[in-house]
């Protein structure tokens, strides 16, 4: 019998060790659900900002003004979609007819290809005619 009051003992101490740590944690089976329903929301949010995300990217392909931009510098945003990096990329843009202006750009790079956009390499752009700031790399 000691043997699982021990257990029960250790049980209590990593509660209230995690209660210190994490004070408004949910509690209970009920809380275990809802923080399953936040996460399940999290995740749909997420779903639909990429949807939104893939339809702009189909407009831009459609609309969208051919330029070139130089790559400035690029970050890794710590973000993955299929084992992909989403990155943020610092770019000079030109388009005929305006001069080069900066832009910060993020798009998701197959890591495939991703040595293709070191600093100082020139890649094809889609700038979008009502606001120059919202680019598409392709």
């Amino acid at each position: 019998m000691g043997f699982f009051k021990d257990i029960r003992q250790l049980k209590q101490s990593a509660e209230e060790l995690q209660d210190q740590l994490q004070p408004d944690r949910p509690r209970g089976l009920s809380g275990q659900f809802k923080q399953m329903g936040s996460m399940v929301q999290d995740a749909n949010d997420s779903l639909s900002a990429l949807s939104r995300q893939q339809a702009d990217a189909q407009r831009l392909m459609a609309t969208g003004l051919i330029g070139q931009a130089t790559v400035q510098a690029l970050r890794d945003t710590g973000m993955t979609i299929n084992e992909n990096p989403q990155v943020e990329f610092d770019l000079l843009v030109s388009v005929d007819g305006r001069d080069p202006y900066p832009v910060t750009h993020r798009q998701v790079v197959s890591r495939l290809v991703i040595s293709n956009f070191q600093p100082g390499a020139s890649i094809p752009v889609r700038v979008d005619p009502a606001d120059p700031t919202r680019v598409l790399i392709g």
